[in-house]
């Protein structure tokens, strides 16, 4: 019969049926299974991973060779890179080694997620090799996982273990809320701080922040695909040039937050850099003013404009950034209080309070004519005009 197959003893199910259905029955007609891409081992992992890790070195003045260490991972070709907040929250000169020999002294810091305590930072490059990312959804208790860092300045050291799980940060004492975070085993070190977490396809899975102290191989990462948006943000900061930063770079460099639990929680500000210690004891306005570091904005007495117009324009003005002052969210964690108040007609008296006590350490007054807008522009111009004297060293001859 035209169309049927002859019936053979080995072939007796496709007798009587058309020859399109008895070759789809029998699996001749059936693509092949594909075969999972199998897991790379950890060398070929560092093999892979290590050119897209650099070691960041910070210094908090210019009379301080190098004060932190810790580790970045490129997300963009374009010299975009990831770090973890705390390693460069305070610097005034940042610089970025690669294993292959490569030095960069200029950096701009691009975002900030503080909640998650990650930066995006840049460099002035291009042809970078970015790393590619990770889902955490494909993360699962008992995967096997790659860390490289600079543990305890150590560059470029890995270490394996597994992820514990991926969980919310509500979960992990004095680790914040509102956001997920992968526990992992691998051992974290100081210097590991902005480390990259790998799967077992040599993708990042999450930038290395935290360890708990009340246990053993308790380490934290932020999900990568969390934190990328940060890349596409536009520069808010330029660190000074960082070629006067030397290496060896201390054995001894800062290490991840040990997260331990906050004696009322309710207090707890996650991701809000502590007080300055260097200040706790002075009571020299001079002296506070050229070493305070962060700074709250309270603009409920503007009457025409708030804290957050006051913000937008400090952080617009280009002098601004050469203060180097980190504006926070809490006026408890805050060296300085910036109090802007309204009087008529229009005009905005400021006063620069030391930790919201009633030392006053600057005072001025911004003027918007007919224009609340208009004002709260002049107060920035007048605080950055007024604290340049106290924070921007004079250039020697």
């Amino acid at each position: 019969m035209k169309g049927y197959l002859v019936m053979q003893p080995s072939a007796r199910l496709c007798s009587l049926v058309p020859l399109s259905f008895c070759l789809l029955a029998t699996g001749f007609s059936q693509s092949p299974v594909a075969t999972p891409t199998p897991p790379l081992t950890p060398t070929q992992i560092v093999d892979k991973v290590t050119p897209s890790i650099a070691v960041v070195l910070a210094s908090s003045s210019p009379t301080q060779t190098v004060g932190s260490v810790g580790t970045a991972i490129v997300v963009g070709s374009n010299g975009v890179l990831l770090t973890a907040y705390h390693v460069v929250k305070n610097a005034y000169a940042v610089q970025i080694h690669f294993k292959n020999g490569e030095v960069y002294d200029q950096v701009q810091l691009l975002g900030v997620d503080a909640r998650r305590d990650v930066a995006a930072i840049k460099i002035t490059s291009s042809g970078l090799p970015a790393l590619s990312i990770a889902s955490a959804a494909d993360a699962h208790s008992g995967d096997p996982l790659t860390t490289i860092s600079n543990a305890a300045a150590l560059p470029w050291s890995a270490s394996t273990g597994v992820v514990s799980a991926v969980r919310l940060a509500d979960d992990v004492p004095g680790a914040g809320s509102g956001y997920k975070i992968i526990q992992f085993t691998a051992p974290a070190s100081r210097g590991s701080s902005g480390g990259v977490v790998i799967d077992g396809q040599g993708r990042g899975l999450g930038l290395i922040v935290a360890s708990l102290g009340t246990g053993q191989n308790l380490n934290f990462a932020v999900p990568l695909e969390s934190v990328t948006g940060l890349a596409d943000t536009t520069a808010v900061k330029t660190y000074a040039n960082g070629s006067y930063i030397t290496t060896p770079w201390p054995a001894n460099p800062t290490a991840a937050p040990i997260l331990t639990a906050p004696q009322n929680p309710k207090d707890a500000s996650p991701g809000a850099p502590e007080k300055s210690d260097i200040l706790s004891a002075s009571k020299d306005p001079k002296f506070i003013l050229e070493n305070f570091k962060t700074m709250y904005v309270d603009g409920k007495g503007a009457s025409f404009f708030g804290a957050d117009q006051i913000k937008a324009n400090l952080e617009r003005n280009s002098g601004f950034s050469a203060l180097h002052i980190d504006i926070v969210d809490d006026p408890k964690v805050a060296d300085t209080v910036l109090v802007v108040g309204y009087t008529f007609p229009f005009d905005f008296p400021f006063e620069l309070k030391y930790q919201n006590t009633s030392m006053v350490l600057l005072g001025g007054k911004g003027v918007g004519v007919l224009s609340g807008p208009a004002g709260s522009a002049d107060v920035a111009r007048q605080f950055i005009k007024l604290a340049k004297p106290y924070r921007v060293p004079k250039k020697t001859k």
